[in-house]
C-alpha cells in the first residue's frame, strides 16, 4: 500500500513539474512542447494506474460479497462433472460413500459397481446416459443396493458453469424407519381386527349366556307342563303382592282343582290327563288375564292371586273359569272328554304378614266345594253355586 502511494505521488508531482516547466519555457520552440508531452504522458500513466487499482478493489469487493463454499464441509455426498461426465469435484462424503474412489474417473465408472448390484442395472445405466446426453435434464431416483443400503441419487445442471451436480444420500435408516412404521401400522391394524373379532365373539357369548340364564330362570320359576309359575315362584309373588299392598287394598285368592282327575287318568291315560291339565291351565290364565297371576301348586291343583279387586270381581272370575271348564272339550289323540273343576275363594286380611293364611282359607273353601258336590265355587265362610 505504501509503495503504491509513493509511486502515485511521484507520478503526480512529476507531471505537475513537467507541465509547469513547459509553460515557463514556452518561448523556446524546441524544449517547451517536449516537456508538455512528457507531463501529459505522466498524467496518463497515473490515470491508468488509478483505474487498475479501482478494478482490483472491485474484484476484491465482489469476492468478499460471494464467499466460497467448501464442498468437503457438506454432510451429503457431492460430485460435480462436466457435460461429458468427467468428474471435476468429489467431496469427502462422496469418497467415503464410494470407498475413496479418486476424482479422475468418469461418473459412469463411478456408479458402475452400484449398478452391478441392482436387480435391473439396465434402467440405472439408461438414466445416467440420458442425463449426460441432455444437459438441461433434472432427475431423482432411489437405488436399492444388494448390501441393503438405499441411495437417493439426484442430479441437476449448474447452468452458469456448464457443469452437472450429483447429490447422493444414504437414506437406508429412513427406509427402515418407514418399514418399521408400516409394520407397526400393520400390527396395530391386525390387533384392532383381532380385538374387534374378540369383541364380537364376547358379544355373542354374552348374548348366549344371557339367553341361557333367562332360560334357566324361566325353568326355575315355571311349571314345565303348563308354563305357569311353579309353587315356589307363585308363593314369592304372593308375598311381594302383600308387601306392596296399600292401606285398604284387597287381595283375593282362588284355589282350583280338577274334579275326579284320577278317573280321567284311569279312563283315558296319563297322557290325556296331561292334556287336561294344560287345557285347564289355559282356561284359568284366560279368565284371570291381567287382573292377577296364576301358579300350578301341584298335580291338578292351581291357584290365582288377584290384588286390588273386590269380592264380586273375584267371584265373577271364579265362576267364569268354572263355566268355561265345564263347557270345554279336551282332545287327546282319538279321545274326547270333558271335566269339571271346583274352586275355593278367600280374602287376604290386612293384619296378615304373609299370603299363606289366605291360601289356606281358599284351600278350605275348595275342600268344601268338593264336599258339596264339586263343579262349584265356594267362598270361605259363604257359598255360591
Amino acid at each position: 500500500m505504501a509503495i503504491r502511494a509513493t509511486v502515485k505521488a511521484v507520478l503526480g508531482l512529476g507531471a505537475i513539474a513537467l507541465l509547469a516547466l513547459s509553460k515557463g519555457l514556452g518561448s523556446d520552440g524546441s524544449v517547451g512542447p517536449v516537456l508538455f508531452a512528457l507531463g501529459i504522458a505522466l498524467v496518463a500513466v497515473l490515470t491508468v494506474f488509478h483505474l487498475m487499482e479501482m478494478k482490483v478493489a472491485r474484484q476484491k469487493a465482489t469476492s468478499a460479497e460471494k464467499p466460497m463454499l467448501d464442498p468437503n464441509n457438506l454432510p451429503d455426498a457431492v460430485v460435480v462433472t462436466d457435460v461429458n461426465g468427467h468428474i471435476r469435484i468429489i467431496n469427502t462424503a462422496a469418497k467415503t460413500l464410494f470407498d475413496g474412489l479418486n476424482a479422475s474417473k468418469n461418473v459412469k465408472a463411478l456408479f458402475d459397481e452400484w449398478h452391478g448390484s441392482l436387480n435391473d442395472r439396465s434402467q440405472a445405466d439408461q438414466v445416467v446416459e440420458a442425463v449426460l446426453s441432455s444437459p438441461d435434464i433434472q432427475f431423482s431416483e432411489l437405488l436399492y443396493l444388494s448390501d441393503g443400503r438405499t441411495i437417493e441419487r439426484t442430479t441437476r445442471p449448474l447452468e452458469k458453469h456448464g457443469h452437472r451436480l450429483w447429490l447422493l444420500r444414504d437414506i437406508t435408516h429412513m427406509q427402515l424407519a418407514d418399514s418399521d412404521s408400516a409394520m407397526h401400522r400393520t400390527m396395530v391394524e391386525a390387533d384392532a381386527a383381532r380385538t374387534a373379532e374378540m369383541a364380537e365373539q364376547l358379544y355373542h357369548a354374552k348374548a348366549e349366556l344371557e339367553a341361557k340364564q333367562a332360560e334357566l330362570t324361566r325353568l326355575a320359576n315355571t311349571d314345565s307342563l303348563t308354563g305357569l309359575y311353579n309353587r315356589r315362584r307363585f308363593t314369592a309373588l304372593g308375598e311381594q303382592a302383600v308387601g306392596d299392598a296399600q292401606d285398604g287394598a284387597e287381595i283375593w285368592v282362588l284355589m282350583m282343582d280338577i274334579d275326579h282327575f284320577k278317573r280321567v287318568n284311569d279312563t283315558y291315560g296319563h297322557a290325556a290327563g296331561d292334556v287336561a291339565i294344560r287345557d285347564f291351565a289355559n282356561i284359568i290364565s284366560s279368565g284371570v288375564g291381567e287382573q292377577g297371576f296364576v301358579g300350578r301348586m301341584g298335580g291338578e291343583e292351581f291357584a290365582a292371586i288377584l290384588p286390588g279387586i273386590t269380592q264380586d270381581e273375584a267371584i265373577r272370575i271364579a265362576e267364569q273359569v268354572r263355566r268355561q271348564t265345564a263347557h270345554h272339550q279336551t282332545v287327546s289323540d282319538d279321545e274326547k272328554f270333558r271335566f269339571t273343576a271346583s274352586i275355593g275363594v278367600a280374602q287376604w286380611l290386612a293384619n296378615e304378614i304373609t299370603i299363606e293364611p289366605a291360601l289356606d282359607r281358599a284351600d278350605q273353601a275348595l275342600y268344601s266345594a268338593k264336599t258339596y258336590g264339586r263343579n262349584r265355587v265356594v267362598g270361605f265362610e259363604y257359598a255360591s253355586s
